[in-house]
């Protein structure tokens, strides 16, 4: 049984959120029982228990409903995460339509496009979008190598042959050709072309706790911080589940696995199906307003960096990647858990970005890291690898009572709300809860078919070679690690 680490390493996102509800507990003692359990406090349990409250607030009765967390209120992948709410809107068209035909791939990336007015009809509803730092606009993909832009061009003109000029997606992105524009619309040096489409940027942290904080304030959730699930049964002849705690055990009508890289602690068939990935991120202080547009830097496919800016009054860049570094030492990252450990030279690499790679960079040749408390400006997160490239979302197939929301391979923001609002009406139907749709909710794309959990996909992917992957991966940054954009003097620090 694989448990989260004990001690992760101090983010920038979860110190200075500084929230309440970072080692809550509704109550000293767990409920006896609760109607619904969720697993897991990041993005998905939050956006789980918050759809439940919407679709039930006008019923005659609501669910009880007990979230527990094994560390900190969103302590894990959520709370580590770059910060940006982006969607795929082009990048996978040919890798989809490949497997899926045309109409699915573009069914992908309506359902990703269409979480940007989720989140802004969420936030104006909820009066919390100052508070989350949630911003809209225009991101980009920058190619760095002619290697790049081959990829990233012939991604958007595949997407334009299929679907035409006047389709809405393919409106909203645009091709920037000359280098000039490219580099002075990215604000990165050398840059050589641009994909440009919209985006928005997000304290996915203080998301998830003021989600949290708003159904609390309902009375109908039970809020455990720091109790680890240790195991959970089928259902009884009675509907119940028992879910067992290291603090106790609570019986619950329906559970909600959203543990996502760690599913397969109480799921064993999603052992081979969703497995970890380490990756780093860094907080920069900036000058207000510096980055105009988050954004991607490219140089091949498995090379990038990825950064946006956060608005006054924290004004710092938080900066994500570092493959340039990374592809010399594949093992730092692919199935690899350690949220406790730093990676050795990531801080020096993202310090060193800013001159290296950022046109009219005001600061020294070293950027200074953002700290809160020591060592909070530079660190680790768990992300997934699935092993058919896409989430799992829906019932546990051969286990009545269960739920999933998990593999999101680290691209779970234009994702996972959506996702949970699929979810919630079954849970409640497993229930026999009254409920009804809310507004909010009404004008969401149907959950994409690649996401459904079916019991022929799961075992279909019980053949997943894990060691083939892990192989694959090596190989794709060995290659990488060849190219002179990965052999520079920052590229190879303290190897």
């Amino acid at each position: 049984m694989v448990f989260p680490t004990a001690n992760p390493t101090k983010c920038y996102w979860i110190e200075n959120a500084e929230s309440p509800l970072r080692n809550f507990r509704s109550s000293d003692e767990l409920p006896a029982e609760t109607d619904v359990a969720i697993i897991g406090s990041g993005y998905a349990g939050a956006s789980t228990a918050y759809w439940i409250h919407k679709y039930t607030e006008k019923a005659s009765k609501q669910p009880q409903v007990t979230l527990l967390e094994a560390r900190d209120i969103c302590g894990g992948a959520t709370g580590r995460n770059g910060g940006q709410l982006r969607p795929h809107a082009y990048s996978r068209y040919p890798a989809w339509s490949k497997r899926f035909g045309p109409d699915g791939a573009m069914g992908l990336i309506a359902h990703e496009m269409a979480h940007l007015s989720a989140f802004r009809d969420l936030a104006d509803a909820e009066g919390i979008a100052e508070e989350v730092c949630l911003k809209f606009g225009e991101t980009f993909d920058a190619a760095m190598t002619d290697e790049a832009w081959t990829r990233l061009k012939g991604a958007f003109q595949a997407m334009q042959k299929d679907h035409g000029d006047e389709n809405d997606i393919v409106k909203a992105c645009r091709l920037i050709e000359d280098a000039r524009e490219a580099e002075e619309f990215s604000q990165m040096k050398g840059a050589l072309a641009a994909v440009v489409h919209p985006t928005g940027q997000i304290w996915a942290y203080k998301f998830v706790h003021a989600l949290l904080r708003i159904v609390l304030q309902k009375g109908n959730l039970n809020l455990q911080a720091n109790t680890p699930v240790t195991g959970v049964s089928e259902r009884d002849a009675d509907g119940w589940v028992t879910v067992k705690t290291e603090r106790g055990t609570i019986r619950a009508r329906t559970v909600v696995h959203t543990t996502n890289r760690w599913a397969a602690h109480l799921l064993p068939e999603f052992n081979k199906l969703i497995l970890p990935m380490r990756g780093t991120v860094a907080a920069i202080k900036a000058p207000p307003g510096f980055i105009k547009h988050t954004g991607a830097q490219h140089w091949d496919n498995t090379v990038n960096n990825y950064h946006l800016q956060l608005p006054p009054p924290y004004n710092t860049i938080m900066i994500g990647g570092a493959r340039q570094l990374l592809v010399h030492r594949p093992k730092e990252c692919m199935l690899n858990d350690e949220d406790d450990q730093e990676i050795a030279g990531v801080a020096e690499f993202f310090k060193s970005w800013p001159a290296s790679d950022v046109t009219d960079w005001p600061g020294l040749s070293l950027a200074e890291l953002s700290n809160k408390v020591d060592r909070s400006g530079c660190w680790t997160g768990i992300e997934t690898s699935s092993a058919d490239s896409f989430p799992f979302v829906g019932p546990v197939p051969a286990r009545n009572g269960h739920y999933i929301a998990a593999g999101f391979a680290g691209h779970g923001m234009p994702r996972i709300l959506l996702s949970a609002a699929h979810i919630t009406p079954l849970v409640l139907e497993s229930l026999n809860v009254e409920y009804s749709q809310p507004l909010l909710a009404a004008s969401f794309p149907p959950l994409p078919q690649p996401f459904q959990v079916t019991a022929e996909r799961v075992e279909r992917l019980q053949n997943t070679n894990i060691a083939a992957i892990a192989e694959s991966y090596k190989q794709s940054c060995e290659e990488s690690a060849k190219k002179p954009f990965c052999n520079t003097e920052r590229a190879i620090l303290k190897l």
